[in-house]
C-alpha cells in the first residue's frame, strides 16, 4: 500500500472513531467506512468491528460492507467472528442483521454457514434477515436449502402467530428452481430424507402435516403425490391427503388421478 493509501486509511479510521467517541454525524462514518472499503487493510479491523456493533444502522450496514471487503484483501478470523456476531444479534436492527447476512455470504463458502442457520432455526427473527439467510445460502450453493424451507413451513401458531413464516416459505418453494422438491418432500414425510432442525415429534399431526403444503407449492403437480398417499399406512397421511385432494371450496368429490 502506497503512503497516500495509507494517509486515506489513518484519516478514515479516526473519523469513524470521532463518530463512534465523540457523537458526530454518522453521516460522517459511513462516508469513512465506504473509503475503507477502497483502502482498508487489518488496521482498520477493530474500529470497523466497533462500528458494527454499535446501534446505528446505517453505520452498521457500511460497516458489514467494508469489513467483508477487508476480508477479500486481507483475510482476519476477527471480521468473520464479528460478522457472524451481527447475524445472531437480536438487538440490532434488521438492517444491520441483513447486511452482516449478505457480507457474509461473500466471504465464506456453504460449510461456513451456521449463523445463517441458527436464524432459520428461531422464530424471533425478522422475515427480512430469514430473506437474506435463504438467499445467501442459494448463492453459496448450500445443498438443503429445501429441507431449511420446509422447517420453516413447521413453525405452529405459538411462532408464527400471523402465519407470515409459513407463507414466506410456501413461496419460497413454489419459486425453488429444483425439479424434484415435491419429490423431496414426500419423502421427508415418509422418513426417506431428513430435516435437521425441527421433529416432527414437537409437531401436531406430526408428517401429516406436511402433506397440505404440497398441493400450496404445486396444485397441478401434488395431484399424483396426494393419490398415492390416500391410502398410505398412516393413517394421519391418508386423512390428510384425501383432504388436500378435495376441491379448494370443500365441495365435491376428490380430484381424479392423472392418466397413466
Amino acid at each position: 500500500m502506497g503512503l497516500f493509501s495509507r494517509f486515506r486509511e489513518s484519516a478514515a479510521i479516526r473519523c469513524v472513531r470521532a463518530v463512534l467517541e465523540q457523537g458526530k454525524s454518522s453521516a460522517e462514518g459511513v462516508a469513512a467506512a465506504v473509503r475503507l472499503m477502497e483502502v482498508g487493510t487489518q488496521r482498520c479491523v477493530p474500529i470497523l468491528c466497533e462500528a458494527l456493533a454499535k446501534e446505528d444502522p446505517t453505520l452498521q450496514v457500511q460497516a458489514a460492507r467494508a469489513l467483508a471487503t477487508v476480508q477479500k484483501r486481507q483475510p482476519d478470523e476477527r471480521i468473520l467472528k464479528a460478522l457472524n456476531a451481527a447475524v445472531l444479534n437480536e438487538r440490532h436492527n434488521a438492517q444491520a442483521r441483513q447486511a452482516a447476512v449478505e457480507a457474509i455470504a461473500t466471504v465464506v463458502d456453504a460449510s461456513h454457514t451456521k449463523s445463517l442457520h441458527e436464524v432459520l432455526r428461531s422464530h424471533r427473527t425478522p422475515l427480512q434477515v430469514r430473506v437474506a439467510a435463504i438467499r445467501a445460502l442459494k448463492k453459496l450453493g448450500y445443498g438443503e436449502v429445501l429441507e431449511r424451507l420446509v422447517e420453516a413451513t413447521l413453525f405452529g401458531p405459538t411462532e408464527d402467530p400471523r402465519g407470515e413464516i409459513h407463507r414466506w416459505a410456501i413461496r419460497e418453494l413454489g419459486a425453488l428452481d429444483e425439479h424434484e422438491k415435491l419429490t423431496k418432500i414426500y419423502e421427508i414425510i415418509h422418513g426417506r430424507r431428513k430435516l435437521h432442525y425441527r421433529s416432527f415429534a414437537a409437531v401436531p399431526g406430526g408428517p401429516a402435516s406436511l402433506v397440505p403444503i404440497l398441493a400450496e407449492i404445486d396444485p397441478k403437480g401434488a395431484i399424483r403425490f396426494l393419490h398415492m398417499m390416500s391410502d398410505d399406512e398412516n393413517p394421519g397421511v391418508r386423512e390428510a391427503a384425501v383432504k388436500a385432494l378435495r376441491p379448494a371450496q370443500g365441495k365435491g368429490p376428490a380430484a381424479a388421478p392423472p392418466p397413466g
